[in-house]
């Protein structure tokens, strides 16, 4: 009786805690966008707090950069297709290419530094979580850190994501293993425990496009509860 009241109470501060760290703002938007959050969110407020996060979050991290860099997101089995077209030669090439230039001024411009964890976050966030180029699973600690990217359209790609990754840890200065087989690249880091910052030689600022003013139009306003990451 004694466990389940503590696990409880632990629960309830838990909940707490979390709303305590949230923001609350409110916005207006368009009446066809609030009707459709109301279908999707099925009339309940915790239900369009949880949706309208993620929208937002989405756009933050995602949705923004789409335009500057040309960001996409592929059917995996056209990609299947494309990788096959391509020589595991031609694929280490392109992959040293694309993190030795887009990849890292990527980096740069969306965290603002260079070190391992902003390469991985680019990895785990913007390829898996919104590219849904692959799966990303990690492991390790801070000196020696293994990588999986798993996916399902050839060795190509494989050499493809390790070479690309490889090239950004060696601006690192860091010695990373790969391991390359039709459908994922395991990629073991070492050395990562006394990193420092980089900044990528080659690296471009990006200019911000100009917004494009439109009329005011008809909004709704709604009192949204926005989690505050740390």
């Amino acid at each position: 009786m004694s466990n389940c009241y503590n696990k409880l109470t632990q629960s309830f501060s838990k909940q707490a805690y979390l709303l305590e760290r949230r923001a609350r703002r409110t916005f207006t938007i368009d009446p066809d966008v609030s009707e459709k959050i109301d279908i999707l969110a099925g009339g309940h407020n915790i239900e369009i707090n949880v949706l309208v996060n993620r929208a937002l979050r989405r756009f933050i991290e995602w949705g923004r950069y789409v335009d500057n860099f040309k960001l996409v997101t592929s059917d995996p089995r056209l990609m299947k297709v494309l990788w096959s077209h391509i020589s595991i030669d031609d694929a280490r090439r392109m992959g040293t290419e694309t993190g030795n230039d887009a990849v890292a001024e990527f980096i740069l411009y969306y965290f603002h530094k260079f070190d391992l964890d902003s390469v991985l976050k680019t990895f785990r966030v913007i390829g898996a979580e919104y590219c849904n180029a692959y799966v990303y699973s990690e492991f390790g600690d801070q000196e020696n850190r293994t990588v999986i990217l798993r996916h399902s359209v050839g060795r190509a790609a494989s050499a493809y994501y390790g070479s690309s990754l490889k090239a950004l840890c060696s601006r690192l200065g860091l010695d990373l293993e790969l391991e390359e087989s039709d459908d994922q690249v395991i990629c073991k880091i070492a050395g990562g425990g006394s990193l420092k910052g980089a900044i990528p030689k080659n690296f471009k600022e990006q200019m911000a496009g100009k917004q494009i003013e439109k009329p005011a139009e008809v909004k709704i306003s709604h009192r949204i509860i926005v989690d505050e990451k740390t």
